[in-house]
């Protein structure tokens, strides 16, 4: 669990709180957080930021898209992801381009996706089967999984077709870039050549090679795959059905992977960190996956234990524990004034421990969700309201699917003995890497 907040470094003259959100940002928002207030102020350099930290806060902000809007041009997650969907900050363009979207995880895709996930899962499966105990570093290895997974949906091809384009250190490296833009008080334009400028510039143009060469392929023949990258070159934008262009495919196609990929990894770290930890409710959801005919009362019924388990464990470790807007007028929150033009970020990883909301806050309780999830702010692993997250029916059913396959075929146990320590960057990751270990049933 997390380990209870303890005080931040000081302020700094000029870099203000620059310095305790880049060596610790989740202990610093928690410690502000662990005050009590609807919302905490941080200040960095001249930006100020606001945290919102309590569920009926966070519904004043999810209600008001117009108030509260996706980042401006300052938002540096642009310089990655472009204008996709979670980084697109005008609502009336976002809203065309999720419309022309919706096909791709409507019921019919998720069910052609599912096939894709299948065979991902039981290849990754094979492997470990083939010993009898079998150690994992487990973040590393779901990391793996999660690219080969949007890899095969996307494109048709396993993850090794682009794994030396895209890794997971390069992944880290770019969240890194984007969120030190985020919390520094100051940073130099992205063209003036310094190390990590030139890095990320350099990392940039090898994936945007990548992502054009496979676009240029695809759309020079007339082979269906059956793939995201298919709906995405037939998707047409408003009225006129414009398709997208290459760049705007580019956007989606890195949003995805960025969406699909680290925060799928991140949640599935979490939760068999918690299986491991809980053998009674790993073998509840065991007993569960092993029943006769289980994957087809899932899909009629839903609401199975599985999804409870998953859906408490991103409370307790929100893949993403921020969620960032910008007010696009003077404005109130609670009792809090937040300018025009001030970075407001909904606290999920405190929201989603309000003691007004959730009895025992801080323990593992998957019951809790057997009635489904709270609205209104309470509950915001993908995000909520008008920008709720598209990809949430693909997510889900991706880690029950990987997560059935697991429980069914091995015994999840703990191998470090000291639990791993979250560290916040755009996602959730563990500080250090830390390993589990599966024995074959």
């Amino acid at each position: 669990m997390l380990s209870a907040p303890t005080a931040p470094r000081v302020r700094v003259p000029v870099f203000g709180d620059a310095l305790r959100l880049r060596s610790d940002l989740l202990n610093a928002i928690q410690h502000a957080a662990a005050a009590g207030g609807e919302v905490s102020s941080f200040h960095i350099g001249p930006k100020r930021m606001i945290f919102v930290n309590r569920s009926a806060a966070a519904d004043v902000v999810l209600s008001d898209i117009h108030t509260f809007g996706k980042p401006d041009g300052e938002n540096p997650l642009r310089l990655v992801l472009g204008d996709g969907l979670i980084s697109n900050p005008v609502h009336e363009n976002w809203l065309k381009r999720r419309r022309a979207l919706q096909p791709m995880y409507s019921r019919g895709s998720l069910s052609g996706m599912r096939h894709k996930m299948a065979e991902v899962i039981a290849e990754r499966t094979r492997r470990w089967e083939g010993r009898e105990r079998t150690d994992l570093d487990v973040h590393e290895e779901m990391l793996a999984f999660a690219l080969d997974t949007v890899s095969m949906c996307m494109f048709s091809r396993s993850g090794d077709t682009v794994s030396e384009t895209l890794t997971p250190g390069i992944i880290s490296f770019l969240l890194d870039f984007v969120e030190r833009r985020i919390r520094g008080a100051f940073s130099l334009p992205v063209g003036v050549p310094s190390r990590r400028n030139r890095k990320f510039t350099s990392i940039l143009k090898d994936l945007d090679d990548l992502v054009y060469r496979i676009i240029d392929e695809r759309r020079g023949t007339d082979e269906q795959h059956d793939d995201l990258l298919d709906i995405l070159l037939a998707a047409t934008v408003g009225d006129a059905g414009h398709r997208l262009t290459d760049r705007e495919v580019r956007d989606e196609v890195l949003t995805t992977f960025v969406a699909a990929y680290e925060t799928t990894a991140s949640a599935l770290t979490w939760i068999l960190y918690l299986l491991a930890c809980y053998p009674d409710v790993q073998r509840r959801v065991r007993e569960e996956a092993c029943a006769p005919a289980a994957e087809d009362q899932q899909k009629a019924q839903g609401g199975a234990f599985l999804d409870c388990v998953i859906n408490e464990s991103m409370r307790l470790f929100p893949p993403s524990p921020t969620i960032p807007r910008q007010a696009r007028k003077d404005a109130l929150i609670g009792s809090a004034e937040v300018p025009k033009g001030t970075f407001v970020m909904l606290n999920v990883a405190a929201i989603h421990r309000d003691p007004a909301v959730y009895e025992r806050p801080d323990a593992f309780i998957p019951e809790r969700f057997l009635d489904g999830t709270p609205g209104k702010g309470k509950y915001l692993p993908f995000g909520a309201g008008a920008h709720m997250c598209i990809g949430k029916g693909f997510a889900m059913m991706e880690m029950s699917m990987f997560l059935a396959a697991v429980l069914a075929r091995f015994e999840v146990s703990p191998r470090d003995s000291v639990g791993p320590e979250p560290k916040a960057l755009i996602t959730l990751r563990p500080r250090e890497g830390f390993g589990l270990t599966l024995t074959r049933i």
